[in-house]
């Protein structure tokens, strides 16, 4: 039996080692200040060995590559400058950076201070010396995973970077990566660059551009841009091209210019931008390539300068001490204009007739009538995934037209009636669209010595015209119901439901109202589109959007508190119509689960109980 000192023993010795793990977790908290030198980088990198770090204000120049690893701040005062030195040689090539990693980082923070590239001092060779990797020269911030590792939780803040050859902040292979608040100036490849990354959000931030982009997106996944502010740098090039660049590119690439690699393993897709100000872009605001996932793009401004400088504004030298605002911008531009003039709608209906179209029916002439039908196109066409599709066979646009023969000018009868029966049918990609007509006529008789005219007996006679249109678009296979399942955890401390409900393809959009809140979770986004003979039609893109006051978590929408099933309702869209969830199965649980305390306590038994008994192993082998 074990003693209860021999447990207190094991448990004092059990959280001492658990502090101790947790102690050198953590680290130091460390404040430097300039050193005096040129190579400020390596008491940087060596106080980041030990634990988080702090610059207090000062210029620290340095003339190599800051280092930092997993679990690390590194925070700075905002008038604390990490500046190249103007006498350091070419050691900025390749993929390295002026703060860098040597392996794939997780839970990096970088924050508060400024960085200088300095190149007014340095030799305008350095941005060309490697002609197989252009633009790699002096990347301010360099962090990086692999393909089969990605680095985790970066954060990069309330930074001001300038003035450099290459990117100020780029980041491949990246996953939960966040650039905000961060002032870019000059940065003479791309402000921010983001490339393999997953769940990346770039926001509020002010990026002066010159050659090549403000921002770039490759190869990205689940990506936001929003609130940012992209603007024209117009300063002291030191050899850049200005207005070289664009507002932001987003594109699929394979691998880096000047690199040896296999194609990137991920491709563009859930890319939204959104509330952006493009003021005055060198080349495109926004620029759209190679890619085939959905990039939903909505809600920015765009603005043109012209003279400013007139206006008093000296946009000509804006740099980090005199950063674009969107207050300026809003003063200073009057002419502004929306190149994306989008109309968004989330269904695929457009209402059309066949007489909005301008396309006339040729007449052929059959016996007493002339007439034709025509196919002139399809009604709530939609395209999804570059595929296009409509409801149903309803959809087959049919003009038509029936008169009396125009070439019966010598003929004494009378058309009494014409009745007209049109059907479609659709097979094997092809629509076909048949006019049956029936007309009842009567002749008319002249009697040359009364004067008198007789009616004669009515007849009928038929006439059948024919058209035919193909490709067809396929006919949209959707949902008509669709079940929910509820798992509510009674849990008396923390109530809570979860509430899942499966969409496939064809799933436009799905709506959660609990009492007087309401959640949407939409996953397709259409744009209205006129083409060239006046037939409207629907391009949706895809994406994965969360709306509401309702939380949501992963998958599953999130009801706090004590559940009551009769305030729930659900209500699910497709691209042509809309259904009320009536399929709802509630499963009850007591609890949600093993609590992370209970978890913690499980844990350290076990722990306690293992080395108790290699404490007896320990003993028997003594004794």
């Amino acid at each position: 039996m074990i003693s209860k000192s021999t447990i207190k023993k094991l448990m004092f010795l059990f959280l001492v080692i658990l502090y101790s793990v947790e102690l050198a977790q953590a680290g130091e908290q460390i404040t430097l200040s300039p050193d005096g030198g040129h190579s400020n980088q390596e008491q940087i990198s060596k106080a980041l060995e030990k634990g988080d770090v702090h610059l207090s204000a000062g210029v620290y120049e340095i003339d190599g590559t800051i280092i930092i690893s997993s679990n690390r701040v590194l925070s700075g005062d905002p008038n604390a400058i990490v500046r190249v030195w103007s006498g350091s040689s070419q050691w900025f090539t390749g993929a390295t950076g002026v703060i860098s990693c040597k392996e794939p980082v997780q839970n990096v923070e970088i924050c508060g201070f400024q960085m200088d590239g300095n190149i007014g001092s340095l030799p305008k060779s350095y941005s060309d010396s490697r002609s197989d990797t252009d633009h790699d020269c002096e990347k301010l911030i360099i962090l990086k995973g692999y393909s089969n590792q990605y680095a985790n939780n970066i954060k990069v803040h309330d930074m001001k970077l300038y003035n450099s050859f290459s990117d100020g902040f780029y980041i491949i292979f990246g996953e939960s990566v966040f650039f905000y608040n961060n002032i870019v100036s000059n940065c003479q490849h791309e402000g921010f660059y983001f490339s393999c990354v997953k769940k990346g959000a770039a926001y509020g931030n002010k990026i002066a551009g010159i050659t090549s982009d403000c921002g770039r997106l490759d190869n990205c996944i689940d990506c936001k841009v929003y609130d940012n502010l992209f603007f024209s740098y117009t300063g002291e090039s030191y050899g850049a091209w200005k207005g070289g660049q664009a507002g932001l590119q987003i594109a699929n690439t394979g691998s880096s210019h000047g690199y040896d690699g296999s194609k990137k393993p991920q491709m563009t897709d859930r890319v939204e931008v959104t509330n952006n100000t493009f003021a005055d872009p060198g080349r495109q605001a926004i620029w759209l390539h190679n890619y085939n996932g959905s990039v939903f793009v909505h809600d920015n401004e765009f603005k043109d300068a012209v003279g400013l400088e007139t206006l008093g504004i000296p946009v000509g030298d804006i740099s980090v001490d005199n950063p674009p605002t969107v207050e300026m911008s809003e003063k200073v531009f009057s002419s502004i204009f929306d190149i994306l003039d989008v109309d968004f709608t989330d269904t695929g209906r457009t209402e059309q007739t066949a007489e909005d179209i301008p396309l006339q029916v040729v007449d052929t002439e059959q016996g007493k009538i002339a007439g034709g039908v025509k196919i002139v196109g399809f009604k709530d066409v939609i395209t999804i995934d570059n595929m296009s599709y409509i409801p149903d066979e309803n959809a087959v646009l049919v003009k038509s037209r029936v008169i009396r023969n125009p070439n019966l000018i010598q003929w004494s009868g009378v058309i009494q009636d014409i009745k007209k029966n049109i059907s479609v049918k659709i097979e094997n990609g092809t629509a076909y669209a048949e006019m049956k007509v029936k007309t009842s006529w009567y002749t008319v008789k002249n009697d040359h010595m009364t004067g008198k005219k007789t009616k004669g007996k009515i007849r009928t006679s038929t006439a059948t015209f024919q058209d035919s249109y193909s490709p067809v678009p396929e006919i949209l296979h959707r949902e008509t119901t669709a079940k929910a399942v509820i798992n509510v955890f009674k849990d008396t401390k923390n109530p809570i439901a979860k509430v899942s409900i499966s969409h496939t393809n064809a799933t436009q959009r799905i709506e959660y109202t609990y009492g007087e809140n309401t959640t949407t979770r939409q996953f397709m986004i259409g744009e209205r589109i006129t083409d060239e003979t006046g037939l409207q039609y629907t391009a949706f893109s895809r994406c994965d959007i969360w709306e509401g006051t309702i939380p949501h978590m992963g998958n599953e929408l999130i009801v706090i508190g004590t559940f009551e099933p009769e305030k729930l309702k659900i209500k699910y869209y497709t691209p042509y119509e809309s259904f009320e969830v009536e399929d709802i199965e509630i499963i009850y649980h007591t609890n949600e689960g093993e609590s992370p305390f209970m978890a913690t306590l499980k844990f350290i038994v076990q722990m306690v109980l293992a080395m108790y008994a290699g404490y007896k192993i320990m003993d028997i082998a003594i004794n």
